[in-house]
């Protein structure tokens, strides 16, 4: 019923938020104002945010968990977006650099490290594609490599699950349990499922959020599980079609920036449950449960709806002018 009532209130706001894109043109203007509010939320998460799983994830407000690392994601986006319209000079390129990092750190502190991998992947995205540098992407990846051999050293959790990924048979009573839960439900499932309601998937700890896939499998099978995957991979390229065919290249960046967040949390979610990397416990948009997942999802949705709109009012400005 929560997770209902949240959905039915994110879909009501997507009708307005294509509207407020399509009439307003400032969004491009407000960089200093998408970093401040990004730093700030993600900041009192670190000083009085909720412990779950290791990890500080959001506060519990009336009731209703949230997690300001989901919609910061949204707001990191349009920052960066913001700051390369603004410049490509290199001393705007090291400040937004700077920023980013910030934004990475806080959440390293709050050890949550799936949302600081994905907005680390989702900057050097759009970084490249907007210098087309191929150094920078050299750089960046020597310094996320770096950091996570530090991670690994400083943080016991992360030990854990690089432990659990290596082998989660022999690390089965230290964090290995949840993996080897996973794998052995996918691997009964088999090609088409146990059937709904046939199999098991209550023996899968945190099943209905970050191990849903698992779940998934073994009940409605192998196949099931690879058209679903298949499907949010098409709509990731449909996220990149916006982004070639829009000619602002504040909005290109953010139809980037907004696909490679949704791609690549969903990479992360099926990565960790099937064993292909260490868990890192986040959600398969629109699929896991949480509230505050789904409401950023719709409204990223949304945001891409609002730019095909500019698409359309772009092509018939061209039209207009030829």
């Amino acid at each position: 019923m929560k997770q209902f009532l949240i959905a039915a209130g994110s879909i009501g706001l997507s009708f307005i938020v294509p509207v407020l894109i399509r009439k307003f043109k400032f969004f491009s203007e407000w960089r200093t104002l998408y970093a401040v509010v990004g730093i700030v939320y993600l900041g009192a998460v670190v000083v009085a945010g909720r412990v779950s799983y290791g990890a500080k994830l959001g506060f519990d407000i009336a009731g209703i968990s949230v997690q300001p690392s989901e919609l910061v994601k949204i707001v990191f986006v349009f920052f960066v977006a913001s700051s390369f319209k603004k410049s490509l000079e290199f001393k705007n390129v090291v400040i937004t650099t700077a920023l980013a990092a910030f934004h990475v750190l806080i959440l390293v502190a709050s050890k949550d490290l799936g949302a600081a991998l994905i907005i680390f992947m989702v900057y050097l995205t759009m970084l490249y594609v907007a210098t087309r540098q191929p150094l920078y992407i050299l750089a960046g990846l020597g310094a996320g490599s770096a950091a996570s051999v530090v991670a690994y050293h400083l943080f016991n959790h992360v030990r854990v699950r690089v432990l659990a990924w290596k082998d989660p048979l022999a690390a089965y009573d230290n964090g290995g349990y949840q993996v080897a839960q996973s794998l052995f439900a996918i691997g009964t499932g088999g090609w088409f499922g146990m059937g709904l309601f046939q199999g098991e998937p209550m023996s899968i700890p945190v099943r209905e959020s970050d191990f849903i896939f698992a779940a998934i499998a073994e009940e409605l099978g192998i196949i099931f599980a690879l058209c679903m995957t298949l499907i949010c991979v098409s709509v990731y390229v449909m996220f990149l079609n916006i982004a070639m065919q829009l000619h602002n290249i504040f909005y290109k960046l953010v139809a980037l920036g907004l696909g490679t967040c949704y791609i690549f949390q969903t990479f992360l979610a099926i990565g960790g449950v099937t064993k292909f990397i260490p868990s890192t416990g986040v959600t398969i948009p629109l699929v896991s449960y949480g509230g505050s997942s789904l409401f950023s999802t719709i409204i990223m949705f949304a945001i891409i709806q609002g730019l095909y709109l500019l698409r359309e009012d772009e092509e018939e400005d061209i039209e207009r002018k030829k």
